[in-house]
């Protein structure tokens, strides 16, 4: 801003004659008395002199005080002022992060295909704000011996989910939540998260399921900015994806590629496990970080590579199974199955009727007792279950998928073919034991 200056018009004082003094003024006190000079009085103890005295001492003495108080206000400040500007720091590139997820959500939808290096700048501003770096400490933790135990079973050289100290996540919603792979968190001791405005949090763990390898956080934070959910049923065979997370501790690290199967099923996972293949780089590191759409949305949580480095051939967790993993762990903490109470295996070629080979249904090859909710429902061993309630059974998991996403107490149809003829069986599901293989 300019300085403003005024003036003023110089004004003519007239001149004016001082008298000449010639002796000093006398002064009487009282008639008796002797006059007193004027320089006499000045040097005489006079009350107004007094007090002007008096008051210079207060002002010294208030000026003191003042001087005292800001030095103890500076010296206050001294340790106030690194917290307030650090704040400040913090404020202003949130504030920054906010304007650019935001300007870089509204541009991809209007990307042409053309700009595609437009088009990856902006999903990597758009997604960066939502990725979290996690560091974990373990007491005496063989992640082997973690991930074999969670599989039921040794793990193959071929499939090695990317456990270590270190992972990456996803904020879900601004208040705090955060979802990552239950291998990263198992057995911690304690959970560091970095946020990407660089502040370090520690986290709580809300809940876990690992027949799908989720977990969920939950920091205390402001600021913090959530990533957009998408449908992975539409993402399809070819699309673009992104995959962010940490490898070897490289925060927010971008990889590309497409997607380039679904509905895998690896050997050492779940059976409750549907996963999405993509060849987009995967690294130690990178397990519980997103895999995103063109629209910089949610399609999938990055889990596992085949062999001990990224080949080209990467797994991650479909987002319509991570948002209801998501939903059921922050309403109760815990996901229940239902549960059938059967015992598969997949249909043998030669018992497929019809040439549709993508719903060959799953065969009973036992029941679990006589009071497992098949059993009271009728079902019998050698059934090849069909649909449920109306859904055509594709395979194995794909039943066990279905069946452990309704809750305890559901009432539903099974079709199925006994022999030669088709079936139709009302039953409850139950509650999937605990105790339970993963498989």
């Amino acid at each position: 801003m300019a300085e403003l200056w005024t003036t003023h018009a110089d004004r003519s004082i007239a001149p004016v004659a001082l008298p000449t003094v010639l002796t000093e003024p006398e002064v009487h006190t009282r008639p008796d008395s002797r006059p007193v000079t004027a320089s006499r009085m000045r040097s005489s103890g006079n009350p107004r002199i007094e007090s002007r005295s008096n008051a210079a001492n207060v002002a010294v003495g208030q000026s003191l005080y003042f001087l005292i108080a800001l030095v103890s206000l500076l010296g206050a400040a001294r340790f106030v002022m690194p917290v307030v500007v650090e704040e400040l720091r913090y404020a202003w590139y949130r504030g920054e992060l906010r304007a650019r997820h935001e300007a870089s959500g509204d541009g991809l939808r209007n990307v042409s295909l053309g700009a595609l290096s437009e088009a990856y700048q902006m999903v990597t501003q758009h997604v960066g704000p939502s990725v979290v770096h996690i560091d974990v400490s373990r007491e005496n933790a063989d992640p082997r011996a973690r991930m074999a135990n969670l599989l039921g079973g040794p793990i193959p050289t071929e499939v090695f989910p990317q456990i270590a100290d270190q992972g990456s996540g996803v904020v879900i919603d601004a208040e705090g939540y955060v979802m990552t792979n239950y291998h990263v968190i198992s057995e911690g001791s304690q959970i560091m998260v970095g946020l990407s405005d660089g502040r370090r949090v520690p986290a709580q763990v809300i809940g876990s399921d690992p027949l799908t390898d989720l977990a969920l956080l939950k920091v205390e934070a402001d600021g913090l900015i959530p990533i957009r959910w998408g449908d992975s049923d539409r993402c399809l065979v070819g699309s673009p994806v992104w995959a962010v997370g940490s490898p070897f501790g490289l925060d927010r690290t971008v990889t590309f590629g497409i997607v380039s199967g679904k509905h895998r099923v690896v050997k050492a996972s779940s059976r409750y496990q549907d996963f999405m293949q993509s060849d987009a780089a995967v690294n130690p590191g990178n397990s519980g970080g997103p895999l995103v759409d063109a629209n910089g949305e949610l399609v999938g949580i990055n889990t596992a590579i085949v062999g001990d480095t990224f080949r080209g051939v990467s797994f991650s967790i479909p987002s319509n199974v991570a948002r209801q993993v998501y939903e059921r762990l922050k309403a109760d903490g815990r996901f229940e199955r239902g549960w059938l109470g059967i015992s598969l295996e997949e249909v043998p070629d030669e018992l497929v009727v019809g040439e549709d080979y993508r719903t060959r249904g799953a065969m009973v090859t036992s029941l679990a007792g006589t009071d497992g909710p098949a059993a009271r429902g009728g079902v019998k061993g050698g059934d090849i279950i069909l649909r449920l309630n109306d859904e055509p059974i594709k395979d194995v998991g794909h039943l066990m998928r279905l069946a452990g996403n309704l809750a305890s107490g559901t009432a539903i149809v099974l079709e199925a073919r006994r022999g030669t003829e088709l079936v139709t069986i009302d039953m409850t599901v139950g509650a999937r034991p605990e105790n339970l293989s993963s498989r």
